[in-house]
């Protein structure tokens, strides 16, 4: 069991949509998966930061917007995260709920984190401004 207040950096959310996966034999024939497409959603926003990828034409047309671009990719990263903290406790909770023994403690525990309510405000706040940001976006493109 978790402590109250306690949350991992990162935890993997369910894809959103999913990209091709590469197949490949080996020699004796099986199916092998390579690394390429990333299906999770997570796995995506967080490789925005550190890989290269395609610009949409219509960006690439458009001036002035590069730094927007980066900060847009900023708040859905920062969005994700606050996200995936939530769905940790709401995955505790479903945890606690399954087991098959609980203690008043370990409900109280849960009921008591008030650290969720923190990345609840921060998603509120990283989404209120990606939402900002996207609306300057769409100004700037004709």
């Amino acid at each position: 069991m978790r402590q109250p207040g306690l949350l991992p950096d990162v935890v993997a959310a369910d894809a959103i949509s999913v990209s091709p996966v590469q197949v490949s034999r080996t020699d004796d024939g099986a199916d092998r998966r390579q690394s390429g497409g990333r299906a999770r959603a997570r796995d995506r926003l967080m490789d925005r930061a550190t890989r290269t990828y395609a610009v949409s034409e219509t960006l690439s047309h458009a001036r002035g917007v590069e730094n927007l671009v980066l900060f847009i990719d900023d708040d859905l990263r920062e969005t994700g995260l606050a996200l995936g903290s939530v769905e940790t406790y709401l995955v505790e909770i479903l945890k606690l709920l399954e087991a098959p023994k609980m203690t008043r403690e370990e409900v109280h525990a849960l009921a008591a984190d008030t650290q969720v309510l923190d990345h609840v405000d921060m998603l509120v706040e990283t989404l209120e401004t990606l939402r900002r940001r996207l609306a300057k976006l769409a100004s700037s493109l004709r």
